[in-house]
């Protein structure tokens, strides 16, 4: 039987989770990216918090795109709550193919997500694909911050739910989708991270992102239901081996921006 990674655990919960970093990040991202009256691609939007959050506060056009159909429900009601209707527009697609034609988008958005899909190249070749010519390409992604044998990294990254790279693999994979001009910053702080991600309230460790009436009586219960005790075990496990890695810097996140060149000046 499939044991529950750390992913699994945030989509099962039912709880709002942003992104590490918060808006905070996300407002970072419009700035850099210049995304104020422009279209936008959010590629792999979950429940549409951020896609919102771009619409309102840089009057863009944005496109969220998510392989489930649950989570674009959530979008299309979250931009409905929000009253950002008229500037958000939600679909289900699948980021390795994305149903665009090339050269639609001032900027594409990803955030926490390329490492989710069975081919992170292939995901960071569309966004490039889709972009206009000199358009922004923009990322926040898990990164290995500090050396890892590679079992150990094929170990935590089955239980984590997705596929971390070192900053040079991200920048690599960048170069050869077609980015250039490729800017970086480090947001691996727990601070300026993890301790964001909630929108509801305030927390200051990363052992409160779920409250104890969260874990016991909607969490827990969940996991049990969908993994057996087994299961249980396993995420706590999961937890217990990168609480360690947030705190002594082995595991981060980084944001990276760049943009499309044209395709006669590729390097491959």
């Amino acid at each position: 039987m499939k044991m529950p990674t750390i992913e699994d655990a945030l989509e099962i919960s039912g709880i709002e989770v942003l992104h590490p970093g918060g808006y905070e990040l996300s407002k970072r991202i419009g700035e850099i990216a210049d995304i104020k009256g422009k279209k936008v691609l959010d590629v792999a939007c979950g429940r549409g918090a951020f896609a919102c959050y771009y619409a309102r506060n840089f009057n863009t056009h944005v496109i969220g795109v998510d392989i489930n159909p649950k989570m674009v429900e959530a979008s299309i009601e979250r931009a409905r709550k929000d009253g950002m209707e008229h500037l958000t527009e939600f679909k289900v697609a699948d980021a390795l193919s994305l149903p665009y034609p090339d050269s639609s988008f001032d900027a594409v958005i990803n955030e926490c997500a390329v490492g989710l899909t069975s081919d992170p190249q292939k995901c960071l070749n569309e966004m490039v694909r889709v972009a206009k010519l000199g358009g922004d390409i923009v990322i926040h992604e898990s990164t290995w911050r500090k050396h890892l044998p590679e079992n150990t990294k094929q170990e935590l990254s089955l239980r984590l739910g997705t596929v971390p790279y070192t900053l040079d693999e991200w920048v690599s994979m960048m170069k050869k989708a077609g980015v250039s001009d490729i800017y970086n910053e480090d947001w691996s702080s727990i601070d300026k991270s993890l301790l964001k991600i909630r929108e509801d309230r305030v927390i200051t460790r990363l052992e409160d992102i779920y409250s104890f009436k969260e874990k016991y009586f909607s969490l827990f219960p969940k996991i049990l239901v969908k993994y057996g005790i087994k299961g249980l075990v396993y995420l706590n496990e999961s937890n217990k081996m990168f609480m360690p890695l947030y705190y002594n810097g082995t595991f981060g996140y980084y944001l990276v921006k760049g943009k499309k060149y044209a395709a006669d000046n590729a390097t491959g």
